[in-house]
């Protein structure tokens, strides 16, 4: 039984130490229940400093860690928790969950299937082995995982989300839309659900349809500039041009560092043609991700059709009517000379 540091001092004076051990054990345990993290965080280390290095203390530690997003403290403390109980389950889970949050995706895995062969019948194991196998690209081998939790829990959501997401990572788009279907009957309304089975129809042609999942995700969420850029996908599908850039525009103001929202208009203002547009959203998108190498490269096709279009002779006049009448001069717009690669320099300075 664990017994804390405060209650320890206090054994002389308490008539049940043990049972006061207890109860402070329990209020720690509801400090994390309640969103208290930081502060059972402090109760465990006062507990660890008065010189208690019991397994669960540092397994209790490790979850406030992980409540307050300290990966890689958490990790250290399932670690020293592991030591000194070599074979618990719930802390192999645990350490694989933390390592997965901080892309340790393969040391992730192997901490879960030590865990699921301790104790086979623990379902947010296979789920969280299932999401780290999905992240390492082992969609395969994660739809085994999710098939056994929903045979044996079909009402299970988050393994329907996830075996949704697996089917379309797989392209069996059709599949993926049962998935997310049936989770949506169990969670209506739920936006990331909306927007993955909109993801999911855009993917089978059916673009109605996605739009109509895309435009109740933006309706539900009116704040979620990804839902913005969806739907103004959904949007230029259906030939509504405008609209596909007003969204994207939104998307911009919700969430003006969202380096896709810029790659999104980027790309619609390219295939409309509005090259120069395209290029200035594009550069934005590269400056806020530059990993986004499909800006980057599409970059570089605005400027070549910038460079054609200025270098155009200007079209022949029709033959001046009798009598002739002057037209205004025709605006010219100036492109500086550029050269296909786009260097990390001319990023900074547009940037500026």
């Amino acid at each position: 039984m664990l017994v804390f540091a405060l209650c320890l001092l206090q054994a002389a004076q308490a008539p049940k130490p043990q049972a006061a051990g207890e109860v402070e054990r329990a209020r720690v345990e509801r400090l994390l229940e309640q969103g208290n993290a930081a502060e059972a965080a402090n109760a465990y280390s006062a507990a660890l400093q008065s010189g208690l290095r019991h397994s669960s203390v540092f397994k209790g530690r490790g979850r406030a860690h992980f409540r307050l997003e300290h990966y890689n403290e958490a990790i250290a403390d399932f670690d020293e928790a592991l030591r000194l109980r070599l074979n618990d389950a719930e802390v192999l889970r645990d350490r694989g969950i933390a390592k997965a949050k901080i892309g340790r995706y393969q040391d992730a895995i192997e901490d879960l299937d030590r865990a699921i062969l301790l104790k086979s019948e623990d379902w947010e194991a296979y789920l969280e082995r299932a999401s780290a196998l999905g992240n390492a690209g082992l969609f395969t081998r994660g739809l085994i995982d999710l098939d056994k939790v929903l045979r044996a829990q079909p009402d299970n959501v988050r393994a329907l989300s996830l075996r949704g997401a697996a089917y379309f990572m797989t392209g069996e788009h059709r599949k993926a839309i049962e998935d997310y279907s049936a989770a949506l009957q169990k969670q209506p309304g739920d936006v990331r659900l909306l927007l993955a089975r909109g993801a999911a129809y855009a993917q089978v042609g059916e673009h109605r349809k996605a739009f109509e999942d895309r435009d109740a995700a933006v309706k539900a969420d009116l704040t979620l500039a990804e839902a913005y850029i969806a739907r103004g996908g959904s949007y230029h599908q259906l030939g509504e041009h405008p609209k596909g850039l007003e969204d994207r525009g939104t998307a911009i103001r919700l969430n003006p560092k969202l380096a896709s929202a810029w790659a999104a208009r980027g790309n619609a203002y390219y295939l409309l043609e509005r090259f120069n547009e395209a290029w200035s959203d594009l550069l934005e998108a590269v400056w806020l991700d530059p990993a986004d190498t499909a800006s980057r490269d599409l970059i570089g096709k605005a400027r070549e059709r910038m460079d054609v279009a200025s270098a155009a002779p200007a079209p022949a006049p029709p033959p001046p009517a009798s009598p002739p009448v002057s037209a205004p001069p025709q605006e010219q717009v100036a492109a500086k000379p550029v050269q296909a690669q786009l260097s990390p320099k001319e990023v900074e300075a547009h940037h500026r």
